[in-house]
């Protein structure tokens, strides 16, 4: 290969001008992916350098437009023995790096595109279908743009629709059936998306929804493209009275569909029950509407609180704090659990002997919550041993005879002595308990209150014994 007379070129795909077709292909694919609008958020730079790399290719990738490349800077040989002779040439840099291509192609720039990106040209394109999620070069929005590309199909997984469902305890016990509306959006069903009976390709634009437009300034070349002012860019002409008359030529329509949602008994919270394809089979984009492939209705179960029972490990139950009093928590008897998800009443039976001590927890077998597989899960109850306020005398020392005489009941202390004398060195003091109540609110220093029973002490002690129990410190 001789000298190249400009590199401009092979510098836009980052090649060096003795690359084979294969090295330029490939430098091709990958500054065109970098490059893409889509991938760079559609601004006007990616844009801009979007199409100077797919024009650098449509000269190079070609041998006969490389080869006048190569030899004039140019792919108008005559122009270029012209602008040599007259001087150096600037290069233009208004959309076409190399000069009017287009025009010298005979290629619109909806041409490109479709050779490029598979949008229906008969020779296909170096992308194929790596692209075909690209349609259009104007972001211009338009009517039945969607519909202009329906031949091709969608290509792209539209948004899932979700929806929480509120379920209480007794609910997800037994399973139940919930109807639920949503609005999506979808194909009409008259016309089929396309928008109307009959439509032509726009003479305008050829089909595309583009024209493109070239003006010369001196050595330089500008070219633009913009949205067809006859279709709206669509691409398609049609007659008012070939217009769908369900969508309005819009192609889709807005519906309100009602679901029948199966909640199995057994399910949890944070459960998702889907509906496979039931959302927008059409969505909104930065280009007007597309065709999607319909996503999924996601529905997840949000289950309400219960006043009595909690749910863990999917299956399990939990009663905390279940209040029995003292004799039977001593004695045994029959306690009735009241409010269960499977709508019956609990009678269990708390057997004699059978001591339940304050914070115990028992179980009872297979009252859980219903297993997806099969079964039932367990009930765990907590107990609080609810102790009367006080007791009448002559039950306290019945009590107290009483138990004396258990023998698995054995006292805490065996010490016996009296106030003020002396055991293995050291003085016995008495203390009474009181009912303290911190007051932090007002003394930040915990002042509290302190209830009658510290005086009440006070009082069973005569005045002559007063030197006697002045030793004895309450607190």
């Amino acid at each position: 290969m001789g000298s190249v007379k400009d590199t401009r070129l092979y510098d836009l795909l980052g090649v060096e001008p003795g690359a084979s077709a294969q090295e330029i292909k490939r430098a091709y694919r990958s500054a065109a992916l970098k490059h893409h609008p889509d991938k760079n958020g559609h601004s006007e730079e990616s844009k801009l350098r979007f199409q100077q790399v797919c024009e650098a290719y449509e000269v190079l990738g070609d041998d006969n437009k490389r080869e006048l490349y190569n030899r004039y800077g140019s792919v108008d040989a005559s122009q270029s023995l012209q602008e040599t002779a007259a001087g150096p040439s600037f290069g233009p840099h208004f959309g076409a790096p190399f000069g009017s291509s287009f025009g010298l192609s005979g290629m619109s720039a909806g041409d490109m595109f479709a050779q490029f990106f598979g949008g229906g040209s008969t020779t296909g394109g170096v992308f194929d279908d790596d692209f075909g999620f690209f349609s259009k070069a104007s972001s211009s929005a338009r009517k039945r743009d969607f519909g202009t590309r329906r031949n091709r199909g969608p290509t792209s997984h539209g948004p899932d629709i979700k929806h929480k469902l509120k379920c209480s305890l007794d609910e997800l016990y037994k399973g139940k059936h919930a109807k639920l509306a949503l609005n999506r959006t979808r194909l009409c069903a008259t016309c089929k998306g396309s928008g109307g009976k009959r439509s032509a390709a726009c003479e305008t634009c050829s089909g595309t929804g583009v024209c493109t437009q070239s003006k010369r300034h001196g050595p330089m070349v500008q070219t633009w493209s913009s949205s067809c002012p006859t279709c709206s860019g669509s691409g398609v002409y049609m007659r008012q009275k070939d217009i769908c008359a369900d969508c309005e030529g819009q192609g889709c329509t807005q519906e309100r569909k009602i679901f029948d949602v199966e909640v199995q008994a057994g399910m949890v919270h944070g459960q998702e029950i889907v509906l496979p394809g039931e959302a927008d089979e059409v969505v909104k984009t930065a280009y007007g509407q597309e065709q999607v492939i319909p996503g999924d209705v996601i529905i997840k179960i949000q289950q309400s609180s219960d006043e009595v029972f909690k749910r863990f490990r999917e299956s399990e139950l939990v009663i905390e704090n279940f209040k029995v009093d003292l004799k039977t928590s001593l004695c045994g008897g029959t306690v009735w659990i009241d409010g269960h998800p499977k709508g019956s009443v609990i009678s269990i039976e708390i057997l004699p002997g059978e001591i339940i001590k304050p914070g115990s927890v028992k179980c009872v077998e297979t009252m859980g919550m219903p297993k997806i597989g099969g079964g039932f899960g367990n009930l765990y109850i907590e107990f609080e041993v609810v102790y009367p306020d006080n007791l009448q005398k002559t039950t306290i020392d019945g009590l107290a005879d009483l138990l004396d005489k258990e023998p698995s009941i054995k006292p805490m202390s065996s010490k016996k002595a009296f106030v003020g004398e002396t055991v293995e060195g050291k003085v016995i003091e008495e203390h009474v308990l009181s009912n303290l109540v911190p007051d932090f609110e007002n003394d930040a220093r915990g002042s509290s209150k302190t209830s009658s029973r510290a005086n009440h002490k006070r009082r069973k002690f005569p005045a002559d014994e007063e030197s006697d129990s002045s030793s004895c410190t309450v607190h």
